[in-house]
Order: C-alpha cells, then sequence, then structure tokens
C-alpha cells in the first residue's frame, strides 16, 4: 500500500511542475503574458487530476477479488465489459439418444475418464461450478426446432434463465459474462478524466476555453498510455494482499456451517 500512495504523491508532483512549466511557457507565447498566480494554480490542477486519478486507482484496485482477476476499468484501449470464467466439469447431451456424458478440463481440452473429447455441438451442456450447482445452457432454437446460429454460422449456448452469460461453440466451457454496469463506470471514468483536464485547464490555468479544450485533449490522450502502469502497479498490490484460495474456501465453509 506505501507503494500506491508514494506513485499517488509522485504524479501530484510531476503533474504539478509540469502544468507550471508548460502554462508559463505556452500562455507566454500565444497570450500577452502568463496568468499571475502559477505557484497556487498549477499545485490546485495537480491536485484535482491526482484526486480524480486515486478516485480511479481505488475502484480498479477493489476490483480484483482473485490472484487470477484483472482490473475492470482501464484506459480506453484496454477497456472491457466481458468476464470469462472456465468450468473444470461438463456434462454433455449427445445426439441422438441424448445421453449424458461428464468431461473434465485437462491440458487443453475437455475429455471423459477414459480419454474421450468433448464432441462438437452437443444438445445441452451441463456445467457444474465449485459450490456444485448446475447450469444448463442451452442453445436458442426457432418456432420449428432449429438452431438460430450466430453472425459466424456458429451455436451459442445461453444459460437458462440468464442469457447474459453464454458459450460459443469453439470454447465449451468458457463463459462470457456480459456487464453493463463495468461499461458504463470504464466510460464515466476515461471521459470523466477528460473533463477534469479541460477545467483545469480553462478555470484554474486561465486558458481560453478553445485552447483549454485542445490542451485537454492531448494531455488526455498522452495520460491514457500512461495509466496502464499505474493501474497495473495498483492491481499487482492488491492480488499481494488477497488472502490464499485455501484461506478464502476455509472461511466460507466455516460461515456455511455457522
Amino acid at each position: 500500500m506505501f507503494t500506491l500512495v508514494l506513485i499517488v504523491l509522485v504524479v501530484f508532483a510531476v503533474l504539478s511542475l509540469l502544468l507550471a512549466a508548460w502554462t508559463l511557457f505556452f500562455q507566454g507565447y500565444i497570450y500577452s503574458e502568463p496568468v499571475a498566480g502559477i505557484y497556487w494554480r498549477a499545485p490546485a490542477a495537480g491536485a484535482a487530476l491526482t484526486l480524480f486519478l486515486s478516485l480511479w486507482i481505488a475502484l480498479d484496485y477493489r476490483s480484483v477479488e482473485n490472484p487470477t482477476d484483472e482490473g475492470r476499468y482501464r484506459p480506453l484501449h484496454e477497456l472491457s465489459a466481458r468476464e470469462m470464467e472456465r468450468y473444470d466439469k461438463l456434462t454433455a447431451v449427445l445426439p441422438p439418444d441424448r445421453k449424458k456424458v461428464q468431461f473434465t478440463w485437462q491440458g487443453n481440452q475437455y475429455v471423459t475418464k477414459g480419454g474421450q473429447r468433448l464432441p462438437a455441438r452437443p444438445l445441452e451442456i451441463i456445467a457444474a461450478d465449485k459450490e456444485g450447482q448446475e447450469h444448463v445452457f442451452k442453445p436458442k432454437t426457432d418456432d420449428k426446432g432449429n438452431v438460430i446460429k450466430d453472425e459466424n454460422g456458429r451455436w451459442r449456448y445461453y444459460e437458462e434463465g440468464n442469457p447474459n452469460r453464454y458459450m460459443e461453440e469453439d470454447y465449451p466451457g468458457l463463459i462470457t459474462i456480459y456487464h453493463f454496469s463495468w461499461l458504463m463506470m470504464g466510460l464515466l471514468l476515461n471521459f470523466g478524466f477528460l473533463v477534469v483536464w479541460f477545467l483545469c485547464f480553462w478555470l484554474l490555468l486561465d486558458f481560453q476555453w478553445p485552447h483549454a479544450l485542445g490542451l485537454a485533449f492531448g494531455a488526455w490522450l498522452i495520460s491514457l498510455f500512461v495509466l496502464p502502469m499505474i493501474l497495473t502497479q495498483a492491481e499487482n498490490v492488491r492480488k499481494a494482499n488477497l488472502p490464499p484460495p485455501a484461506t478464502v474456501a476455509m472461511v466460507r465453509d466455516r460461515n456455511e456451517i455457522a
């Protein structure tokens, strides 16, 4: 955690110095003279930007719940609203007699105890999670019972009662979960950062608003490519502070018994 605090302080110092130097130089070039009070304006702008970044870092930090997780709230070019989850065990309902066969993930494929691979396009897929709860996935069909394929001509298996979770034909057992809330929060953080840049250049550093908008857009683009290093560091700190999976399982089992 000390590392994150140190990073935030360094970001504040660097932003304040860069904003002060750039304002003195650029305003002296395009205006008659630089704005007065740069000694407090630049640190105030740096503090506003750092405060918004701290909120962003905190949200991304808390979004990591397991050592294998990636942060949810990345910069715009890395933003994703999809979560991937793989089941270790599947039961496939196979044609033509709807026989149920169990498969286990081994290496990079699902196989039976005898080594038989999971065939393509089973009628249904029943996946069991770590708590033993079963989830049934079926392809969508039309009124005549024909499978409705996706835009690429492939089958897609949707979970009964929860169509936001589905499996692709080419990746059985791998769940894609779409989170609209992740997308909205990610967009809010990304474009909110642009707004903060604009307000800092316009209201605090006293640029005319067209100049402030152009400077804010350029600074925002540059910062989006620097941010991944900071967010990744925060995610690594979070993962290092998470309890081992065995400890989490013991606590969960103890709570269930109680």
